[in-house]
């Protein structure tokens, strides 16, 4: 039973922009407001080709396909939007979901417009779709924000079809990238850090108690670069990403220290003319 077959009218009219999840309630742990959720965008504008290996690395391990429906979370950047609605096609259905109104924002208004995109301000652990609804569910880099990460993997696991998959990077405990987040970001980020990282038997927890068949769950490298012209961008890059405005000092002098935690915390190289900061992070990959 498909998406368009569980809810028929109602995903059709679903609204584009929802403002609060369904109940009224919104759950949510952390939320992209303000000089987070604006520096947030200035660091994707400003910086277009940083994350060019991102959609290959989707690609490989999700493999959004003609005709099927996908189920995106905490997607509010809008970075992997266009990518996988036009892999899904006329024929799918691609639901994108994001707690924050203000990031919201980023994903492009004529993938919004696409008559098979659907959009939703939830929580993941808030999301209410039929069963069987979704063929994948997709996130990079968002469920270590999740307040209540068993009751999300729960629902996700309801909403997928039998056979179906969930795909999704995140920062794992004990990694450099877990450490540069837990001292440098959690210090300084104008927001706060407040994140719940997971370990590698914690997630596979997590997938057994969601229902997820055991022999099916894999935890797998992501082999995660961002590229840029000079460390100086590398650093202004990082500094917008995770809003590092607590840093004391000028934007100048926060840029200049966001530079010196990198290379403290994350392998940074040279590859021919380029920059390259190794943002390596897990992909935890479940079957229903």
């Amino acid at each position: 039973m498909g998406i368009e077959d569980s809810k028929g009218d109602a995903i059709r009219e679903m609204p584009r922009r929802r403002t609060r999840p369904p109940g009224g309630r919104k759950r949510a742990g952390y939320l992209f407001t303000g000089d987070r959720a604006r520096l947030f965008r200035e660091a994707l504008v400003d910086y277009p080709s940083a994350r060019r290996d991102d959609l290959a690395l989707m690609r490989e391990h999700l493999d959004p396909q003609p005709g099927e429906h996908v189920l995106g979370f905490g997607e509010g950047s809008g970075f992997f939007c266009r990518a996988i609605a036009d892999a899904v096609g006329a024929r799918g259905r691609y639901v994108i979901t994001e707690p924050s109104p203000e990031l919201f924002c980023n994903v492009p208004q004529d993938v919004l417009d696409l008559p098979h995109v659907f959009t939703e301000i939830t929580a993941v652990e808030d999301i209410q779709f039929p069963e069987n609804s979704f063929d994948k569910a997709w996130a990079c880099g968002a469920f270590h924000h999740c307040a209540n990460q068993t009751e999300a993997l729960a629902r996700i696991h309801r909403a997928l079809k039998p056979g179906g998959r969930m795909v999704m990077f995140d920062v794992f405990q004990g990694t450099p990238l877990a450490r540069h987040f837990d001292d440098a970001v959690a210090r300084y980020c104008a927001t706060g850090h407040e994140a719940k990282f997971l370990s590698d038997e914690f997630a596979r927890s997590l997938c057994s108690l969601a229902g997820f068949q055991e022999r099916k769950v894999a935890i797998e490298p992501v082999p995660h670069r961002f590229c840029f012209d000079s460390e100086w961008d590398m650093a202004t890059f990082i500094y917008k990403m995770h809003a590092m405005t607590r840093i004391p000092g000028s934007e100048e002098v926060q840029i200049a220290r966001t530079l010196v935690s990198l290379k403290e915390h994350l392998p940074v190289e040279r590859a021919g003319n380029q920059v390259v900061l190794h943002f390596d992070q897990k992909a935890l990959i479940a079957e229903k």
